[in-house]
C-alpha cells in the first residue's frame, strides 16, 4: 500500500537551530511518523530572523534529503503563489500541514489554495501559540487586521486546527470563531533526550553559589529584562547567568544591556549567542537551574530539554509547565509577584547539594515521564488520520 504524503510549509527547518521551538514541532512530527507517512517540507533557506545568510550545506531551489524527509529550500523571492502551486502539483500531497498562522509560507500556501483547484487537499493549521491572547498583544494592530482579512476572505475556510491543549483550543476558537474544527494534539517531544545522561554529570551545588542558564530567542516575549531586574537585587552569593540564544529584537536587547550594566559585582553574565542543539544541551547540563520568566508560551520545547538535563525550572506561571512546583522539579512563579521571584532566586543560591540532587533527580524523572507518555503520539496519529480521511 502506498504511503500517504504530508507536505509541510514552515518558516525554518534543519539544519537551522536559531528560530526557536516552532521548528521542532515539524522535526519531531517527521521523526515520530516517518514509518507511516512520507514528508515533504517547504521552507526558507536560512536560519531564523536574525541570520539571513543562506545555508551552504543544502541546495536552494531543489529537493534535499534531510533526515527522514525531503526538504525544498526557497530564497525570499521564491516564496510566491506560482512557486507553491508548482510544488503542490509535483508532490500531490494527501495532507498539508501549516506550522504557523502568520508566517509567509503558510499565507502563501493559503493564497495558492484559494486561487486554484487545491481546495480539496486537507489542511492542518498548527498555530503554535500564535493565537493566544497574550501573544496577540504583540503587534496587535497588524495581527488584528490580518485576521479580519482572513475571516472575510475565507482564507482559513475548512481547515483543521491543531491545538496543543484544551485552553489553547479555547483561544483558537476565540480568535477564529466558534464554528471551526479543532483537534487537541499535544506537541510531540523528541523520542529521546540525552539517553546516556547521569545525574553525576551535574556540577556540585555549593551553598552560596549557583549557575543559572537562560535559553531562548532574545525578544520581548521571553522577558530576559525582568530576570536581570530581579538579579540586580541579589547582592550576596556567587551567581553566574549563561544567556544562550540569538538577538532578534535589537531594541529590546539594548534595554537588556542597560539592565545588565546595573548588576552587582557578585553576578557574572555570559552572553553566549545561539548554539547548536547538542551544545545547548551541554550548556544546560553545566547549569544548576534553568530560568525563563516568559510572558507567554505555548509548549516550550526548551523546558523539557532543561528538565532532561537535570535542570529544575524557575519559570513564570504563564506556561503549561506549572506542575513543576508539585513535582519538586522547579518553581512556576507569577510575574506579578517580584518578591516571590527574588525569594526563589535566593533559594537557588542558598541551596545545598543534598536538596539540589533531589530536585535534579525529580527534573530528570519529570522529563522521562513526558517522553514516555504514549498518548501524546496517539493524539497526533488521530489528527493525521482525520485529515487523511477528508
Amino acid at each position: 500500500m502506498q504511503r500517504k504524503k504530508v507536505m509541510v510549509f514552515c518558516d525554518y527547518y534543519l539544519p537551522g537551530f536559531k528560530s526557536g521551538g516552532g521548528m521542532w514541532t515539524v522535526v519531531n512530527l517527521v521523526d515520530h511518523f516517518r514509518e507511516s507517512y512520507d514528508f515533504y517540507i517547504v521552507t526558507r533557506n536560512h536560519d531564523g530572523k536574525a541570520d539571513k545568510k543562506p545555508y551552504d550545506s543544502v541546495k536552494t531551489g531543489e529537493w534535499n534529503s534531510v533526515g527522514s524527509g525531503k526538504v525544498f529550500y526557497l530564497k525570499a523571492g521564491q516564496l510566491t503563489v506560482r512557486a507553491f502551486r508548482d510544488l503542490l502539483r509535483e508532490v500531490t500531497p494527501d495532507i498539508v500541514f501549516l506550522n504557523s498562522v502568520f508566517s509567509m509560507p503558510s499565507i502563501t500556501f493559503l493564497r495558492a489554495r484559494k486561487s486554484s483547484r487545491l481546495s480539496e487537499i486537507p489542511v492542518i493549521v498548527s498555530p503554535c501559540g500564535e493565537l493566544a491572547g497574550a501573544t496577540l498583544k504583540f503587534k496587535a494592530v497588524k495581527k488584528g487586521l490580518f485576521l479580519k482579512y482572513a475571516k472575510l476572505s475565507g482564507l482559513y475556510r475548512d481547515v483543521i486546527w491543531r491545538a496543543s491543549f484544551e485552553s489553547d483550543a479555547i483561544e483558537i476558537r476565540a480568535a477564529m470563531g466558534k464554528g471551526i474544527e479543532v483537534y487537541c494534539a499535544p506537541d510531540l517531544p523528541p523520542k529521546t533526550i540525552l539517553p546516556g545522561f547521569n545525574l553525576s554529570d551535574k556540577p556540585e551545588k555549593r551553598r552560596g553559589a549557583v549557575r543559572l542558564v537562560f535559553v531562548s530567542r532574545l525578544v520581548r516575549k521571553k522577558n530576559l529584562h525582568y530576570l536581570l531586574e530581579r538579579l540586580s537585587s541579589c547582592t550576596s552569593g556567587e551567581i553566574v547567568l549563561d544567556v544562550v540564544g540569538p538577538i532578534e529584537d535589537k531594541e529590546y536587547w539594548k534595554e537588556c544591556e542597560a539592565a545588565a550594566q546595573k548588576l552587582p559585582a557578585n553576578i557574572r553574565l555570559n552572553v553566549l549567542g545561539p548554539m547548536p542543539y547538542p551544545e545547548t544541551l551541554a550548556r544546560m547540563q553545566l547549569a544548576h537551574f534553568f530560568v525563563l520568566p516568559t510572558l507567554t508560551e505555548n509548549f516550550g520545547y526548551v523546558f523539557i530539554e532543561a528538565l532532561a538535563c537535570g535542570c529544575p525550572l524557575l519559570i513564570s506561571n504563564r506556561t503549561v509547565w506549572g506542575e513543576v512546583t508539585q513535582k519538586g522539579s522547579g518553581w512556576a512563579v507569577p510575574l506579578e509577584d517580584p518578591i516571590a521571584w527574588d525569594a526563589a532566586i535566593r533559594d537557588c543560591v542558598k541551596m545545598e547539594q543534598e536538596r539540589f540532587s533531589q530536585m535534579a533527580k525529580s527534573a530528570r524523572e519529570h522529563a522521562l515521564a513526558c517522553l514516555a507518555d504514549p498518548e501524546i503520539e496517539r493524539a497526533t496519529a488521530r489528527l493525521l488520520d482525520r485529515a487523511a480521511r477528508n
